[in-house]
């Protein structure tokens, strides 16, 4: 068989102009696939290459910003492990570098029509839609549209096209509105919910992306690409992965309680009561709303989603879902809309979540906001006077009261009263906006980390994630260093990667900066790779980038190792960190809030920890590992040529971003 690079690859990036209706194609060339690899790599490369010739400073929310969409090798083929597309911008949530993957679709089907890689500038006069049809490509009209919620949307398009298999990407009114928060929605269900990519789409007039592609993805060694598959499969199957398979990432939930790690009303105590809890259990959701495992892409083994049926009787809320048929939403909405909020009833969660879901809100940060909604009423901040006011009727913002819940999000998606638009864009806007109304303090109570990302979770025991949610390039997240060698206590991962245990010591600082900052590079590359990140994240050594060299070298038949795979993750991290030093970002914007920095936790395993005793230290421990340098956290020119981007050094050092 002779060598064709070409093979794993659809081959060509799409460009379309919507200003002008234009669209040009362009092939992915050998270097871009070995320096990139593709899905966030390549977008990253995009989105660098976009910023040197337009203003990196430019408002988010204009036409100078730019959407890209791609999906990496490993993405729409049988390996086994999902399709996960990136979108990439700059944030119109913290006017920095922005990112997030969905599952779904469309990503798999863009690849099948020939094309890894969308880039879209500029905006439509009117609504539109962009339809890709293997290698046929149309911008259509989307007024009809416009206005209509994410579900609505899909079933209208669905039905022009006359194919129900197409993959679609859209928007709901949040997007169109341009909420700060705004996500893409993906094939029903699934979102690219962090950082604002919605909002991009609605400040282009871009209703939705749709693709259908038939032509596949060629392999250079089918046999020896489907036997990893199959070993991959086998790995998937053991007993140890079957409490994944079967409950997903709630599955993880006593485990969370356990090692405190579920903050209950907003952090301000870390154990909600047991009969509360007891309903937000994964056995309590299999028991009681299980019908069967899903997966949400193409391409997956694992099928870690629930899809539940909702008769209407299972819990005190369980009415506003009566007939309801849907997938269970993920651990973070448990934790938030659940343990956070004060809400121990499974189908009032899903309700939430499916309420984000329609308006196209990312429900990451709307269920962070409402609890901190909630402390500011219980401490007198805010009363039915102002929710009044805001609303036009009073709104009780009481822990655990749905109906005020579901007003929140409504607002949040249809920007139609006061409380809405004080939300529109972010947690920290939100906080100054209340303040300077009410003239009471509102910051000390807003649980946030780098960009102003809202975020509700214990990090305050757990140094490598309160890293993670301090130094992400896209803000404060636990999807860009995702790992578990600390709150696993994984004793083995941290021999593998430091020849040292103490990096699994649970509770304590030592080594956690270090242990993010590898992890932050492995799951860039995974990324880069176009699949899910969590079982590779969960078992790094066995599911390991040496194997993914083997596989990648049977799709495509380029030989790389699985230290240079590595490093090309690690020089998507540095190119995302290079971004962000260009708009003026330095260590003193890596950082997090007064809660997670000054308040200690009150109880649980890690009681009495707080971020301060530890934090100097553990951003030394990263800049350390990342080779930047601790007084600025910015790059060396020395450490960007040993990843071959002295390009990016030269325009760094121009801008005076550079030690």
């Amino acid at each position: 068989m002779g060598k064709d690079i070409s093979y794993g690859y659809g081959g060509s990036i799409l460009r379309i102009d919507l200003s002008n209706r234009s669209g040009s194609r362009e092939r992915i060339t050998d270097e871009l696939k070995k320096r990139f690899l593709g899905g966030l790599g390549i977008n990253d490369w995009l989105l660098w290459q976009h910023f040197l010739n337009t203003d990196i400073n430019c408002d988010p929310r204009s036409e100078d910003n730019v959407l890209i969409a791609g999906l990496g090798p490993f993405g729409g083929t049988a390996l086994g492990l999902g399709s996960k597309m990136k979108f990439t911008f700059k944030s119109p949530l913290t006017n920095m570098f922005g990112d997030s993957a969905a599952g779904g679709t469309l990503g798999p089907n863009m690849r099948w029509a020939g094309y890894d890689n969308l880039v879209v500038t500029g905006k439509a006069e009117k609504p539109v839609y962009i339809l890709i049809d293997d290698k046929k490509v149309e911008i259509r009209d989307a007024t009809h549209l416009w206005g209509k919620g994410t579900e609505e949307t899909q079933e209208h398009i669905f039905a022009e096209i006359g194919d129900p298999s197409v993959g679609i990407a859209c928007i709901g009114p949040a997007g169109e509105n341009l909420v700060g928060y705004a996500c893409i929605t993906v094939t029903h269900e699934r979102a690219a919910g962090r950082t604002g990519g919605g909002c991009v789409m609605g400040s282009k007039n871009l209703k939705a992306i749709v693709a259908r592609g038939t032509r596949g993805i060629p392999v250079y060694d089918p046999k020896a690409f489907l036997q990893i598959a199959a070993e991959m499969r086998k790995f998937i199957n053991e007993p140890a992965r079957r409490g994944f398979k079967k409950a997903g990432t709630i599955g993880v939930a006593r485990l969370y309680k356990e090692i405190g790690d579920l903050t209950y009303r907003n952090g301000l105590l870390d154990s909600m009561p047991s009969d509360k809890l007891d309903m937000l259990m994964p056995d309590w959701v299999i028991k009681n709303l299980k019908l069967y495992d899903y997966s949400c892409s193409p391409g997956c083994s694992v099928g870690c989603c629930n899809i539940i049926s909702v008769k209407g009787d299972e819990s005190p809320h369980a009415g506003r879902l009566a007939g309801t048929y849907c997938v269970a939403p993920e651990l973070y909405a448990l934790g938030k809309f659940g343990v956070g909020c004060d809400v121990g009833d499974f189908p009032a969660i899903t309700y939430m979540n499916n309420l984000c879901n329609r308006y196209g809100l990312d429900g990451l940060e709307v269920s962070s906001i409402i609890p901190w909604l909630m402390e500011l009423w219980e401490r007198g901040v805010i009363t039915e006077k102002e929710t009044e006011e805001w609303c036009g009727e009073p709104v009780r913002l009481e822990w655990g009261n749905v109906d005020a819940m579901e007003t929140v999000i409504r607002s949040m998606g249809e920007q139609d009263n006061e409380l809405g638009r004080i939300l529109k864009d972010g947690i920290l806007p939100a906080a100054e906006r209340i303040m300077m109304i009410t003239d009471k303090p509102t910051l000390p109570y807003a649980t946030y980390g780098k960009g102003g990302m809202a975020y509700l979770k214990e990090v305050r025991p757990f140094p490598s994630w309160a890293a993670m949610l301090a130094v992400s390039s896209r803000g404060a997240d636990h999807l860009k260093g995702l790992n578990m060698v600390e709150k696993g206590q994984r004793k083995d991962i941290a021999m593998a990667w430091f020849g040292k245990p103490e990096a699994a010591k649970a509770y304590d600082p030592e080594m956690k900066g270090m242990t993010h900052a590898r992890a932050e590079n492995n799951v860039a590359a995974i990324n880069a790779l176009g699949i899910c990140v969590f079982l590779p994240s969960f078992e790094p050594l066995k599911i390991s980038f040496d194997l993914f060299a083997s596989a990648y070298h049977a799709l495509t038949g380029i030989e790389l190792t699985g230290d240079e795979l590595y490093g090309i993750g690690e020089r998507c991290s540095n190119l995302e960190k290079a971004f962000n030093s260009r708009l003026g970002l330095t260590r003193e914007d890596d950082k997090l809030c007064e809660r997670y920095m000054k308040e200690p936790v009150t109880s649980g395993p890690g009681k009495g920890m707080k971020c301060e005793d530890y934090f100097d230290h553990l951003l030394d421990q990263y800049y350390d590992y990342k080779g930047w340098d601790k007084k600025t956290s910015l790059q060396t020119r020395k450490k960007l040529e040993e990843l071959g981007l002295s390009e990016v050094a030269d325009v760094l050092e121009k801008d005076k971003a550079l030690v």
